[in-house]
């Protein structure tokens, strides 16, 4: 047992360190390169209008290994209604970044789930689930936002957690279940990047947070600005990370096709 806590502080430390040097020495260059002082309008852009601050997600040089995996139906089962689909709002080959210990997460579904629907937070060498809570199953497609928080969670830094959503089929044939998963890292949160969030606007928040390579974050603050730009920023992120059928779909509800 000690053995496997020495190997999983050394783990997080290598962790932590890959992903946070980098940070530091983009946030100053990020930060100059947004315009300042830009004021938003409380009206939003006609439909065909490009928005004015489009984030570009810039993934850590050193990123920790990680990735995300979709959900969908495995092997056969008899249903009266056609399976859902299940998509985290992560990006793959990679795990994702947060400065935030307890983060808002989202996820996608294809159509109306009528099954149990969970979600987890676990992390090596750890033998129980840090969470793993039933969730309101949604009663139509798109996207959910889970308040991490309201589970009382709070991420330790430089840890690669994985955080899944499952659609549970049948309680008694838990390997039929559809589960999307995901990698998550919380890294210490920078001075820097703190005072430029403070002083920025809404608009500029996603964009700096995506170009530090903070998604889980700049993935929060960009479905914040719903009223103000049709999550036009929200679909942009999705589109960089190869979420095709949440960002098209998302469009289609939310304001029509955008050009860019």
């Amino acid at each position: 047992m000690l053995g496997c806590s020495v190997l999983a502080e050394v783990t997080k430390r290598k962790t932590e360190g890959l992903v946070a040097k980098p940070l530091l020495a983009i946030a100053a260059m990020v930060i100059a390169s947004i315009p300042a002082g830009a004021q938003e309008s409380s009206t939003p852009p006609a439909q065909n209008q490009q928005v004015e601050f489009e984030p570009q997600y810039k993934p850590p040089p050193r990123g920790a290994p990680g990735g995300r995996v979709s959900g969908a139906s495995r092997g056969t089962i008899k249903v009266t209604l056609p399976l859902p689909t299940v998509e985290l709002l992560a990006p793959d080959g990679h795990a994702g970044l947060t400065a935030n210990p307890a983060p808002t997460l989202y996820f996608f579904v294809s159509q109306p789930v009528t099954w149990p629907t969970q979600f987890t937070i676990s992390a090596p060498a750890r033998a129980n689930p840090l969470v793993e809570v039933n969730l309101p199953a949604p009663r139509q497609a798109g996207i959910y936002a889970i308040r991490t928080a309201n589970y009382h969670v709070r991420l330790e830094p430089g840890v690669n957690y994985t955080w899944s959503v499952s659609v549970i089929l049948n309680p008694k044939a838990r390997s039929r279940d559809i589960v999307a998963s995901a990698s998550l890292v919380r890294i210490p949160a920078d001075p820097s990047i703190d005072s430029a969030l403070r002083s920025a606007s809404r608009s500029q928040r996603a964009v700096l947070l995506a170009r530090v390579g903070l998604w889980y974050d700049a993935v929060d603050a960009a479905a914040d600005l719903q009223a103000f730009d049709r999550h036009a920023a929200l679909d942009a992120l999705m589109d960089e990370v190869g979420l095709v059928e949440p960002a098209r779909y998302d469009r289609q509800i939310t304001g029509g096709d955008r050009s860019r």
